[in-house]
């Protein structure tokens, strides 16, 4: 149980009676930027438990009497976030400017972090709360490659403002972020761990993809509970960046159930999966770490579950790749991948084709590699180039270094040149991809579909992100309102009003009107005469076609758009897609070939050597 840090909260207050909840209390705000429009917002309610490590939570029904050391029904602080290295750091705060009131005294604790904080308008909360209009709900998941992130408890991302700004445009709607498990917490699959859900099953899902499970708990509580809150359940849209907007597109390719109505992906689609062998290594690599050499399952699981949560938070691990497949001799209820295999070679098929899914918002940013940059200093670009021949053919990996300018003479270039390429392999590719399934099957489903990029130089000095153009999650920097007071004022505050246009752009899709020109208008288009929304430092946000975005970005002083690379790059990924072997080989050719070329940016202690991996990088050649 979390211990609580937090000062008691002595603010404005508001309690009402839900139905099915209890009595709840929540903290009134009323940002100084939006005077006149507060909101209550109820902080950390719990939505499912964790039995045990390595358990699949177990949802709630009410509120229980003991969850955490916060009074019963009182949701005015903020409750725990999920174990961690990254929200626990002192710099974690840095690409903001420091830490926000709320990013202070934070706490980390596993079996308690599975809560959503909810903003609701003020004015919503009447005394007949069924009689007024049900409100568009928003929800969202944070990122943080799987194994970090604090959004639902945070300062950032706190999601009071977004729903103040949203009523003061009278587009109002009510905010929900969520809280699941992350690392080795949410992720660890084994042999052990099958053993012990077959001899007592304890989810419709099964034993694994824990956080994937958290979350469907909290989307399956948002619809039973919202209403009574004034949400509409029946008008959800979820919105997620990085890891987070990953886990929306699983949720896409494997729910056969509507989820949500609509969704916003934000720098992430599905980097990849492993088999279950290879799970089983990282599982083995760990215990041998830990030096854990019980002889029965029982035995060996109890002593990990004992092993100090920080101690787990030093291990590396390749949580980015959730093991999909069917579980071996288990007969799964309600499986989470219902409609197929979410591979990163089936996900833009089961995307395109889901039929309880809406419109769709998606995109990247300008140089989402940047996350990778600080790490590639010292990268041996001979070694680097190698590996990229080692892993296509000859004729595109040349193409591919050419396109990317690889090798160059100078160290510092170099990595700036890998760091383009690794982002645009993970993030800024798949998402291209992505809009050019999505246009051919325009006819195919009556959804509007809308792209973006995002351009936006970080405003904050002090960290390795400052003035970096379009850096990966720069975005959530403008989208939830929470540095309005923080930005520079220069150029008429510019910064400040291209937060809230964004957020308007946000709001308005959930509300369910058009955020900017869709994509496509279902007459006959080509790749080039799509269309796609862009926010940068000189113009702010507008619509081109990709043409005449091509062309226009050449213009743009931190860089052209890199269409024609994105371009080679699908040209070399396509030669392995359709490579020797079956489909689960050259998926797992696809996701190794990520991994491979990752492990320059993480070290060879990173990624795949300390996660188990190393063993099988010769299958990628």
């Amino acid at each position: 149980m979390a211990s609580s840090k937090k000062p008691a909260y002595t603010g404005q207050r508001r309690t009402i009676r839900h139905p099915k909840l209890g009595q709840l209390t929540g903290r009134v705000v009323e940002p100084l930027e939006f005077p006149g429009f507060p909101v209550v917002q109820f902080r950390s309610v719990p939505y499912a438990t964790v039995p045990k490590r390595f358990s699949p939570s177990v949802p709630l029904e009410d509120i229980p009497s003991s969850f955490d050391c916060r009074p019963h029904g009182d949701f005015t602080n903020y409750g725990a976030a999920c174990p961690q290295v990254g929200g626990a750091h002192p710099s974690w705060c840095d690409p903001y400017g420091g830490p926000l009131q709320d990013d202070s005294n934070l706490e980390f604790d596993e079996f308690t972090c599975l809560t959503v904080s909810i903003s609701v308008p003020e004015s919503q909360l009447t005394s007949d709360t069924d009689k007024a209009t049900k409100l568009p709900v928003m929800v969202y998941i944070h990122g943080g490659g799987m194994s970090e992130g604090i959004g639902h408890v945070d300062g950032l991302h706190s999601n009071a403002p977004i729903t103040s700004y949203a009523a003061s445009i009278s587009q109002p709607v009510i905010a929900v972020n969520i809280g699941y498990r992350l690392g080795w917490f949410g992720s660890l699959v084994c042999e052990d761990v099958l053993d012990e859900f077959t001899a007592n099953p304890t989810s419709p899902y099964g034993p694994f993809n824990l956080a994937m499970q958290d979350q469907r708990n909290a989307f399956a509580w948002i619809h039973r509970f919202i209403s009574d809150f004034g949400g509409d359940p029946s008008n959800v849209t979820a919105f997620a960046e990085s890891a987070g907007s990953v886990f929306l597109a699983y949720h896409i390719c494997g729910s056969s159930t509507r989820l949500f109505d609509r969704a916003i992906l934000q720098s992430g689609l599905i980097f990849g999966n492993v088999p279950f062998e290879v799970k089983e290594a990282e599982y083995q690599t760990m215990l041998k770490h830990l030096g854990i050499d019980k002889e029965t399952a029982p035995e060996r699981l109890d002593a990990l579950r004992r092993i100090d949560s920080q101690t787990l938070l030093m291990l590396p691990g390749c949580h980015m790749t959730p093991f999909v497949d069917p579980v071996p001799g288990v007969s799964i209820r309600a499986s989470l991948f219902s409609r197929g295999t979410p591979t990163v070679i089936d996900q833009m098929d089961l995307i395109a084709t889901c039929d309880w899914l809406g419109d769709v918002v998606f995109g990247d940013a300008f140089w989402e590699g940047q996350l990778f940059f600080p790490l590639l200093q010292a990268c041996d670009q001979s070694e680097f180039t190698e590996t990229v021949r080692s892993l296509f053919p000859t004729s595109e990996a040349e193409a591919l270094l050419e396109a990317y300018q690889l090798p160059t003479k100078d160290q510092h270039r170099g990595a700036v040149q890998i760091s383009l390429l690794l982002g645009d392999l993970i993030f800024s590719t798949p998402c291209h991809e992505l809009g050019k399934r999505l246009t051919a099957q325009r006819d195919e489903k009556k959804r509007n579909v809308y792209r973006y990029s995002f351009c936006l130089s970080n405003p904050f000095p002090g960290s390795i992100c400052s003035f970096a153009p379009g850096h990966h999650f720069v975005d959530i920097l403008f989208v939830f309102l929470t540095l309005q007071e923080r930005y520079p004022t220069h150029r008429n505050n510019w910064a400040a009003r291209q937060a809230q246009e964004t957020a308007r752009r946000w709001i308005t899709f959930a509300n369910g009107h058009t955020p900017w020109d869709p994509c496509f208008t279902g007459a006959e288009a080509s790749e080039t005469e799509t269309k796609i929304a862009i926010c940068d430092d000189l113009s702010g946000w507008s619509v081109r076609t990709i043409e005449e975005d091509e062309e226009m970005s050449k213009k743009d002083p931190w860089g052209e758009r890199r269409y024609p690379a994105w371009r080679v790059m699908s040209h070399a990924l396509d030669s392995l897609r359709n490579g020797p072997g079956d489909a689960t080989e050259r998926n797992h050719r696809l996701t190794m070939t990520r991994l491979r070329l990752l492990q320059f940016a993480y070290g060879s202690d990173g990624l795949l050597k300390v996660s188990g991996l190393e063993p099988f990088s010769t299958l990628v050649a």
